[in-house]
Protein backbone atom coordinates (compact mmCIF):
# COMPACT_ATOMS: atom_id res chain seq x y z
CA UNK A 1 0.00 0.00 0.00
CA UNK A 2 2.86 2.27 0.94
CA UNK A 3 4.39 1.82 -2.58
CA UNK A 4 1.41 2.30 -4.29
CA UNK A 5 1.14 6.00 -2.03
CA UNK A 6 4.39 6.60 -3.39
CA UNK A 7 3.84 5.98 -6.66
CA UNK A 8 0.69 8.07 -6.91
CA UNK A 9 2.44 10.99 -5.43
CA UNK A 10 5.38 10.61 -8.11
CA UNK A 11 3.34 10.50 -10.85
CA UNK A 12 1.39 13.57 -9.78
CA UNK A 13 4.33 15.63 -9.21
CA UNK A 14 5.03 14.25 -13.51
CA UNK A 15 1.72 15.79 -14.46
CA UNK A 16 2.46 18.68 -12.91
CA UNK A 17 6.33 19.38 -14.37
CA UNK A 18 4.41 19.68 -17.41
CA UNK A 19 3.00 22.86 -16.48
CA UNK A 20 5.68 24.71 -14.03
CA UNK A 21 5.62 28.00 -12.59
CA UNK A 22 6.16 30.37 -15.26
CA UNK A 23 9.46 32.10 -14.04
CA UNK A 24 10.72 29.99 -11.94
CA UNK A 25 12.64 26.36 -11.63
CA UNK A 26 11.89 23.57 -8.76
CA UNK A 27 9.93 25.60 -6.79
CA UNK A 28 10.06 24.05 -3.06
CA UNK A 29 7.61 24.51 -0.40
CA UNK A 30 7.97 23.36 3.69
CA UNK A 31 4.64 22.98 5.88
CA UNK A 32 6.74 23.10 8.61
CA UNK A 33 4.37 23.21 11.34
CA UNK A 34 0.55 21.34 11.74
CA UNK A 35 -1.34 19.71 13.77
CA UNK A 36 -0.42 16.53 11.60
CA UNK A 37 2.72 15.63 9.65
CA UNK A 38 5.53 18.62 8.72
CA UNK A 39 5.71 17.98 4.85
CA UNK A 40 7.54 18.96 1.69
CA UNK A 41 6.11 19.73 -1.83
CA UNK A 42 7.00 20.72 -5.50
CA UNK A 43 5.10 23.61 -6.79
CA UNK A 44 4.68 24.57 -10.52
CA UNK A 45 1.42 26.52 -12.27
CA UNK A 46 1.11 29.64 -14.08
CA UNK A 47 0.51 33.30 -13.62
CA UNK A 48 -1.94 35.77 -14.71
CA UNK A 49 -0.77 39.43 -15.02
CA UNK A 50 -3.61 41.49 -14.22
CA UNK A 51 -1.91 44.83 -15.80
CA UNK A 52 -1.29 43.42 -18.99
CA UNK A 53 -4.23 40.63 -19.01
CA UNK A 54 -1.47 37.65 -19.90
CA UNK A 55 -0.61 34.03 -19.12
CA UNK A 56 2.26 32.77 -19.06
CA UNK A 57 3.46 28.76 -18.09
CA UNK A 58 6.33 27.42 -19.23
CA UNK A 59 7.13 23.64 -20.30
CA UNK A 60 11.17 22.72 -19.61
CA UNK A 61 11.71 26.77 -20.06
CA UNK A 62 9.87 26.89 -22.99
CA UNK A 63 7.39 29.25 -23.36
CA UNK A 64 3.68 28.01 -23.84
CA UNK A 65 1.19 29.74 -26.49
CA UNK A 66 2.01 31.65 -30.07
CA UNK A 67 5.39 33.17 -30.53
CA UNK A 68 5.46 36.54 -29.86
CA UNK A 69 2.78 36.67 -27.15
CA UNK A 70 3.55 37.60 -23.02
CA UNK A 71 5.98 40.16 -22.22
CA UNK A 72 9.57 39.46 -20.94
CA UNK A 73 8.82 42.56 -17.88
CA UNK A 74 7.65 40.75 -15.00
CA UNK A 75 4.29 41.78 -13.79
CA UNK A 76 3.45 44.09 -10.68
CA UNK A 77 0.28 42.63 -9.80
CA UNK A 78 -0.46 39.12 -10.96
CA UNK A 79 -2.72 36.10 -9.88
CA UNK A 80 -0.08 32.75 -9.24
CA UNK A 81 -2.26 29.56 -10.28
CA UNK A 82 -0.16 26.94 -8.35
CA UNK A 83 -0.64 23.51 -7.84
CA UNK A 84 1.44 21.19 -5.42
CA UNK A 85 2.04 17.53 -4.35
CA UNK A 86 3.44 17.04 -1.17
CA UNK A 87 4.48 14.41 1.26
CA UNK A 88 5.60 14.00 4.62
CA UNK A 89 8.65 13.86 5.94
CA UNK A 90 9.02 11.46 8.41
CA UNK A 91 8.78 14.36 11.24
CA UNK A 92 6.39 13.75 14.11
CA UNK A 93 3.98 15.86 15.86
CA UNK A 94 3.90 15.88 19.90
CA UNK A 95 3.01 12.42 20.16
CA UNK A 96 2.12 11.67 16.98
CA UNK A 97 4.40 9.35 14.58
CA UNK A 98 4.73 9.97 10.87
CA UNK A 99 6.47 8.09 8.31
CA UNK A 100 8.27 9.28 4.98
CA UNK A 101 6.19 9.73 2.57
CA UNK A 102 2.99 7.86 4.68
CA UNK A 103 0.95 11.11 4.04
CA UNK A 104 0.53 12.44 0.76
CA UNK A 105 -0.82 15.76 -0.72
CA UNK A 106 -2.43 17.59 -3.73
CA UNK A 107 -2.82 21.57 -3.45
CA UNK A 108 -4.49 24.00 -5.69
CA UNK A 109 -3.78 27.15 -4.52
CA UNK A 110 -4.67 30.64 -6.58
CA UNK A 111 -2.96 33.59 -4.94
CA UNK A 112 -3.13 38.07 -5.32
CA UNK A 113 0.25 38.87 -4.95
CA UNK A 114 1.31 42.11 -5.47
CA UNK A 115 5.52 43.81 -5.60
CA UNK A 116 6.07 45.98 -3.52
CA UNK A 117 9.73 46.74 -4.36
CA UNK A 118 11.82 46.41 -7.37
CA UNK A 119 11.88 45.34 -10.81
CA UNK A 120 11.74 41.53 -10.87
CA UNK A 121 15.38 41.76 -12.21
CA UNK A 122 18.38 40.35 -11.13
CA UNK A 123 18.18 42.78 -7.99
CA UNK A 124 16.54 42.66 -4.98
CA UNK A 125 12.62 42.64 -5.41
CA UNK A 126 9.86 42.34 -2.66
CA UNK A 127 6.68 40.49 -2.77
CA UNK A 128 3.36 40.05 -0.97
CA UNK A 129 0.78 37.24 -1.51
CA UNK A 130 -2.24 39.93 -0.54
CA UNK A 131 -4.68 36.80 -0.06
CA UNK A 132 -5.55 33.02 -1.83
CA UNK A 133 -7.23 30.46 -1.44
CA UNK A 134 -6.42 26.62 -0.36
CA UNK A 135 -7.51 23.46 -1.28
CA UNK A 136 -6.01 20.63 -0.18
CA UNK A 137 -6.79 17.02 -0.77
CA UNK A 138 -4.90 14.70 1.51
CA UNK A 139 -4.18 10.67 1.65
CA UNK A 140 -2.07 8.03 2.96
CA UNK A 141 -1.90 4.29 3.93
CA UNK A 142 -3.15 4.83 7.52
CA UNK A 143 -6.52 6.70 7.02
CA UNK A 144 -9.07 7.76 4.58
CA UNK A 145 -8.92 10.40 1.83
CA UNK A 146 -10.39 13.44 2.89
CA UNK A 147 -9.89 17.76 1.74
CA UNK A 148 -9.22 21.10 3.04
CA UNK A 149 -9.97 24.57 2.71
CA UNK A 150 -7.89 27.42 3.82
CA UNK A 151 -7.17 30.96 2.61
CA UNK A 152 -3.48 31.53 1.71
CA UNK A 153 -0.98 34.79 2.93
CA UNK A 154 2.19 35.28 1.73
CA UNK A 155 3.21 37.95 4.22
CA UNK A 156 6.78 38.50 2.61
CA UNK A 157 8.82 37.11 -0.20
CA UNK A 158 12.15 38.35 -1.77
CA UNK A 159 13.96 37.91 -4.64
CA UNK A 160 17.65 38.36 -5.32
CA UNK A 161 20.11 37.31 -8.30
CA UNK A 162 17.47 34.89 -9.59
CA UNK A 163 16.74 32.96 -5.88
CA UNK A 164 13.62 33.54 -4.77
CA UNK A 165 12.19 32.64 -0.82
CA UNK A 166 9.02 33.44 0.76
CA UNK A 167 7.49 32.50 3.91
CA UNK A 168 3.88 31.59 3.47
CA UNK A 169 0.71 31.48 6.10
CA UNK A 170 -2.29 29.04 5.40
CA UNK A 171 -5.62 29.36 7.52
CA UNK A 172 -7.79 26.74 7.89
CA UNK A 173 -11.13 27.50 9.82
CA UNK A 174 -11.48 23.62 10.06
CA UNK A 175 -7.86 22.47 11.20
CA UNK A 176 -6.53 19.72 11.53
CA UNK A 177 -6.96 16.52 14.04
CA UNK A 178 -5.28 13.48 14.84
CA UNK A 179 -8.47 11.15 14.14
CA UNK A 180 -8.16 12.54 10.43
CA UNK A 181 -4.72 10.96 10.24
CA UNK A 182 -5.70 7.48 11.74
CA UNK A 183 -5.07 8.21 15.24
CA UNK A 184 -8.18 7.24 16.84
CA UNK A 185 -11.57 6.38 15.33
CA UNK A 186 -12.78 8.98 12.58
CA UNK A 187 -14.77 11.79 14.18
CA UNK A 188 -17.39 13.28 11.40
CA UNK A 189 -19.01 15.30 12.98
CA UNK A 190 -16.25 16.93 14.62
CA UNK A 191 -17.05 20.68 15.23
CA UNK A 192 -12.60 21.63 15.09
CA UNK A 193 -11.02 24.40 15.59
CA UNK A 194 -9.52 26.74 13.15
CA UNK A 195 -5.74 26.43 12.40
CA UNK A 196 -2.79 27.93 10.98
CA UNK A 197 0.09 26.73 9.47
CA UNK A 198 3.40 27.86 8.82
CA UNK A 199 5.41 27.58 5.66
CA UNK A 200 8.50 28.46 3.71
CA UNK A 201 9.05 28.54 -0.32
CA UNK A 202 12.14 28.55 -1.83
CA UNK A 203 13.71 28.33 -5.81
CA UNK A 204 15.68 29.93 -8.57
CA UNK A 205 14.04 32.27 -11.48
CA UNK A 206 15.38 31.29 -14.45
Amino acid sequence: MLRHRVGTVCLAVLALFAFPREGSAHFMDFIWEMSGPQMIGVVVGCEYDLQRKTTECRALDKKLGRPGTGSSERPKLWVALDSAAYFSTGKDSGSLEFDWFGTGMLAFEPLLTVRSYGDGGEGLSVHHGLIGLSYDFLFGKDFSRFDKVGLKFTPIGVTYKGVTASFNLRVYPNGFTPDEFGFGPRQHDLSRPSETVIGFSVGRRW
